[in-house]
């Protein structure tokens, strides 16, 4: 999506005039090594090999596209280039317990400030991790692993000082931050989280790119109405004893939610608005089967059964939020903090009051949008993923006179 979004055409009072020869291209290597985020009991040595994760290496490789200012978003992001990498990781401790990530990304980096030979940039990759060994949410009766899947999503961001070294090289030195999680899709996803120095060596093929500067167009200030709906699933776990043994189970169920927004946008990269979201969430309340004493019921094979739902109007939630969007051609970053008005209060759930989204959006045909979310609570814990289909309505009137 970021890669489509990108390479996509902007409208016409966004363009400036075209070259006609191709933007230039380039390949990076790159080599990390830092340290693994003490984030759960799992990483900090509560798993079979007694020993907490401390260090890891990775290797990456991207294929980038310099832009050159031809399109008017080009020269606001001071003329960054975006493109695709492969990362490949190794846990230095990990004896083959959770496995080491192989992972595909597109990526966008744009210097915060540039100067003749060096620039300080940063550096924001997405995309999809693999290799990771499939865990149960506990194991061996006591070991919580934090990630369940084979896949994961991948996400980066890096900071770091660009320095041109000759005609064709760049040398790259900085920080780098690296999150795999799952999405909640499939449990257990306590997530992997590294941080690190980085260096990297770009190869630029051909010329650097020349630069066009043009006079940036007053931006008109635009109003919009934006309709999305929203399905997701997620999982909740539910702990027994399994004769004598601690357990786990999972049992997936059912989201959707209707939000609707009005957005300003300021400037040519920056909207904000306000909106609501109509959620319902059938894992809302929900718990396993019991009997009349209060005992989990159990299947043939010893696990317990999923309970019953609720009715359709216990489940619903209703939240408000202020919303931000960073707008990169036809993509927008969307970043949301929300909180619920009104919820059913449920004793057998422990809800947050608030709640998070950031992703992506993508506008095509000027009035539809396809995009992806990650809903989180408590910033920090994924609760699942939207995946989001809406459409918008545009006007330039202003009600200041």
């Amino acid at each position: 999506m970021l890669t489509l979004a990108l390479h996509a055409a902007v409208p016409e009072t966004d363009s400036i005039p075209q070259k006609n020869s191709p933007y230039p291209k380039s390949a990076l290597l790159s080599y990390q090594y830092g340290k693994v985020i003490q984030t759960h009991d799992f990483v900090k040595g509560e798993n079979p090999n007694q020993e907490a994760y401390e260090n890891f290496m990775a290797f990456t490789g991207e294929f980038g596209i310099h832009t050159d200012g031809r399109k008017l978003w080009q020269q606001l992001y001071h003329y960054p280039i975006w493109g695709f990498g492969l990362y490949k990781g190794f846990l230095l401790n990990d004896y083959d317990e959770l496995g080491n990530p192989l992972a595909t990304y597109a990526f966008f980096k744009a210097p915060f400030k540039r100067w003749k030979k060096w620039s300080i940039d940063y550096n924001v990759g997405f995309g999809v991790s693999f290799n990771w060994n499939k865990h149960d949410i506990i194991e061996d009766g006591q070991y919580f692993y934090p990630i369940g899947t084979f896949s994961t999503i991948y996400f980066a961001f890096s900071l770091g000082a660009n320095i041109q070294i000759s005609k064709h090289l760049d040398l790259n030195a900085g920080l780098t931050y690296t999150h795999f999680s799952n999405g909640a899709v499939k449990l257990p996803n306590l997530g992997i989280n590294f941080w690190s120095p980085q260096i990297s060596l770009q190869y630029i093929f051909n010329e650097r790119p020349e630069f066009i500067h043009q006079e940036k167009p007053h931006y008109l200030k635009e109003w919009e109405w934006i309709v999305i709906l929203a399905p997701a699933f997620r999982q909740v776990s539910y702990e027994f004893d399994d004769n004598g043994t601690k357990n786990a189970i999972a049992f997936d169920y059912s989201v959707l939610t209707f939000s609707t927004s009005f957005n300003r946008q300021f400037t040519h990269l920056v909207k904000f608005g306000a909106g609501f979201d109509l959620t319902y969430n059938e894992a809302y309340g929900a718990e396993i089967d019991k009997d009349e004493d209060g005992n989990p019921v159990k299947d043939e094979d010893g696990n317990p059964v999923k309970g019953p739902s609720l009715p359709y109007s216990d489940q619903l939630l209703v939240g408000v939020y202020p919303a931000f969007e960073l707008i990169i051609n036809k993509l927008s970053m969307v970043v949301q903090s929300g909180f619920y008005v009104y919820r059913k209060d449920i004793p057998v759930t422990d809800a947050p009051t608030t709640y998070q989204r950031i992703g992506l959006k993508y506008h095509f045909a000027d009035h539809f949008i396809l995009g992806l979310n990650i809903r989180a609570y408590n910033f920090s814990k994924a609760d699942f993923i939207e995946w989001v289909i809406g459409y918008r309505i545009k006007w330039q009137k202003s009600y200041r006179k």
